[in-house]
């Protein structure tokens, strides 16, 4: 795939996986401006759950041409190579693992890093937080989820149902979202966007994931996160309530929550350079 309209022309762009130490190969997006400098942090971008890079265009376009950003395809997604032989792990913990050992592999130990992440990619960066030996300088979060809760009714469909048959409860889901979980009418982007990213995820990934990942909850490990932490919240996103972050943000010693006005806002040129800007100010530091 090629990323000319995620960047500028000066910007380097390599694309490579990297195997994690239980076999599993994890795509990495790697953009490189030419001026970057070891004395500038990067940004570790961990996108959400089975979300396609294309979402985040706007947003890279606009961070990518200041600072390298290494945009880590996670394991549930589409990119993924599972070993051949062996059971493969979907848990947080395993999602965790991933993170530490990427962090482990790509950036030096005398670098800075920021971690900017949505929904469940900054849910795995909160957790790799509470217990992460390497700390980044801030985290710029995008609707993270206290918890994983399945509607009841998926909540037996999903573990029973064969991945092979992926195609016929996916009309079932996408009708859910658009009537309990999203707003179409004020958000019709955040709908679409959803749409494609069901039609392009691996029914093979992704039923061990949500299985591992139902009933998850984070709240009693939020009080240990001591590196600086911005929230980002959308006024009309259902799908990650504005409850939700603000009782995150209060459980954390040094967190601080912003809000825009729709999931597709927190998805623009508008998001991009609000971080870049808490970025060059460093104003997390003020948290």
């Amino acid at each position: 795939m090629n990323y000319p309209d995620y960047t500028t022309d000066d910007c380097t762009i390599k694309e490579y996986y990297i195997t994690m130490s239980d076999g599993v190969q994890l795509k990495i997006i790697d953009f490189i401006p030419g001026h970057d400098s070891e004395n500038k942090p990067l940004i570790l971008f961990v996108a959400g759950w089975i979300s396609l890079i294309s979402g985040w265009k706007d947003v890279l376009k606009i961070v990518t041409p200041q600072y390298r950003t290494i945009y880590i395809e996670t394991r549930e997604k589409n990119s993924s190579k599972l070993p051949r032989r062996g059971k493969v792990s979907f848990t947080i913990e395993r999602l965790v693992a991933d993170l530490e050992e990427t962090i482990n592999t790509l950036i030096s130990p005398k670098r800075g890093f920021i971690f900017c992440g949505s929904s469940l990619g900054a849910t795995t960066i909160l957790e790799y937080m509470a217990s992460g030996e390497r700390q980044p300088q801030c985290a710029i979060l995008i609707g993270p989820n206290g918890e994983f809760r399945f509607p009841r009714g998926l909540g037996h469909i999903i573990p029973a149902l064969h991945p092979s048959l992926y195609s016929i409860v996916k009309p079932v889901v996408k009708w859910y979202l658009k009537n309990f979980r999203l707003d179409p009418e004020k958000d019709r982007a955040q709908m679409i966007k959803y749409e494609n990213t069901l039609d392009a995820a691996d029914p093979y990934k992704l039923k061990p994931n949500a299985i591992a990942i139902r009933n998850y909850k984070i709240w009693d490990k939020l009080p240990s996160i001591a590196a600086p932490t911005i929230m980002i919240g959308a006024t009309t996103d259902k799908l990650h309530g504005s409850d939700n972050l603000q009782r995150m943000v209060s459980l954390m010693p040094h967190a601080r929550y912003t809000e825009f006005s729709s999931n597709t806002e927190t998805h623009s040129v508008k998001a991009g350079e609000y971080i870049a800007e808490i970025i060059r100010t460093r104003r997390y530091l003020e948290i």
